[in-house]
């Protein structure tokens, strides 16, 4: 039974002046990363895991929110760098993905700074809006 999208593509190069089809073979396509190297990154995330577990149930002070965001943003590493194949990717991915960071980060930093600002005028200082 004849495929009817390929029969008619083919009618159609045909009145496009013998335009041919682009074959791309990718039987070639050899990965960077081994078993063993995911393995070994599974492993690490399954650790960290348990490390954000317990960090959970240890009183740190003011410090809780900093460990947790450090643990998260470590597994976050992991999983961009090598389950997303970014050690691998291209520069101009790699710009993209850490301008992506800096604009988050400033996005973190100007909301924190909104938020621990708020309330320290003297409410007779504020001028009201006419």
């Amino acid at each position: 039974m004849a495929n009817p999208s390929h029969d008619s593509h083919a009618h159609d190069a045909g009145q496009h002046g013998g335009h041919h089809d682009v074959v791309v073979d990718h039987s070639h396509h050899v990965h960077a990363s081994s078993f063993q190297l995911f393995l070994r990154v599974y492993v690490a995330l399954c650790f960290l895991t348990i490390v954000t577990v317990a960090a959970s149930r240890v009183d740190f002070g003011p410090m809780n929110m900093a460990i947790a965001v450090l643990i998260a943003s470590i597994k976050a590493g992991l999983v961009v760098t090598f389950f997303m194949h970014l050690k691998w990717d291209t520069a101009m991915n790699n710009i993209a993905f850490l301008g992506s960071l800096i604009f988050l980060s400033l996005l973190f930093l100007f909301t924190l700074v909104d938020f621990t600002t708020r309330g320290m005028a003297e409410p007779g200082q504020m001028s009201p809006i006419r």
